[in-house]
């Protein structure tokens, strides 16, 4: 990757934008530039690794898949460069990957360790304001979601479990798993959950298969769940 494609790609994600290419320079001249390719369909990270690094993806497209904690269903969803991963595991009570990362297409990535990041990239004043704006959104986004009241209609139950399990709301889903799981986890009855999700079905917000439900654009199920109940 040339230089100059290199900062024009950081100068695209969140914990670079409001640097100058001086202070690109600089960084990449303390930091270890540790870049990896993965081909389509390599695992990356598995969830619950530790999380040693930050991971900038740069070039390709990923797959972040999320398991339930009884292992019965999984939350996947596609990203195009550039991403960054990893950067609310980092630090705190638990540091590990909250999802598995696998390349969708050929990847390359940079990362950035977790040393680098407190010896060189906190020495930016950015930089740092940066972190502390994408993890405070999150936080905020999480909390919100947390003092959402509890809804009594079917499809609402599945709204509010999609928004609690997809990183972004919006875009191509997938989950993957039987309806029983799916139910269980929306506290609703297999019969309720199946008649929703045939429903979806039948304005194509949803494609159904055995143990897996494609979602072409989340943003549309929310948008009619928001309008007809």
């Amino acid at each position: 990757m040339e230089p100059t494609s290199i900062y024009d790609r950081l100068l695209e994600l969140p914990l670079f934008q409001g640097h100058s290419r001086e202070d690109l320079t600089a960084i990449l001249a303390k930091i270890k530039v540790d870049f990896r390719t993965y081909r389509a369909n390599q695992t990356i990270v598995h969830q619950d690794d530790p999380c040693r690094h930050i991971i900038l993806l740069m070039d390709g497209d990923i797959s972040i898949s999320r398991t339930s904690h009884h292992k019965d269903l999984t939350f996947v969803e596609h990203f195009a460069a550039p991403q960054v991963i990893g950067a609310e595991t980092t630090f705190g009570l638990r540091q590990n990957y909250s999802h598995t990362i696998t390349a969708h297409s050929d990847v390359r990535t940079l990362m950035l360790s977790k040393q680098n990041v407190i010896d060189h990239l906190f020495s930016f004043d950015v930089f740092r304001y940066n972190m502390l704006n994408l993890l405070t959104t999150r936080i905020q986004r999480s909390s919100h979601m947390l003092w959402a009241s509890a809804e009594h209609d079917t499809l609402l139950r599945f709204v509010a479990l999609m928004k609690r399990n997809f990183t972004y709301h919006g875009g191509a889903k997938q989950i993957n798993g039987g309806m029983v799981a799916l139910s269980h986890m929306m506290n609703d009855t297999r019969l309720n959950v199946s008649d929703m999700l045939n429903r979806l079905q039948e304005k194509g917000l949803v494609i159904l298969a055995r143990k897996r439900i494609d979602i072409p654009h989340l943003e549309n199920i929310i948008t009619f769940a928001a309008t007809t109940t």
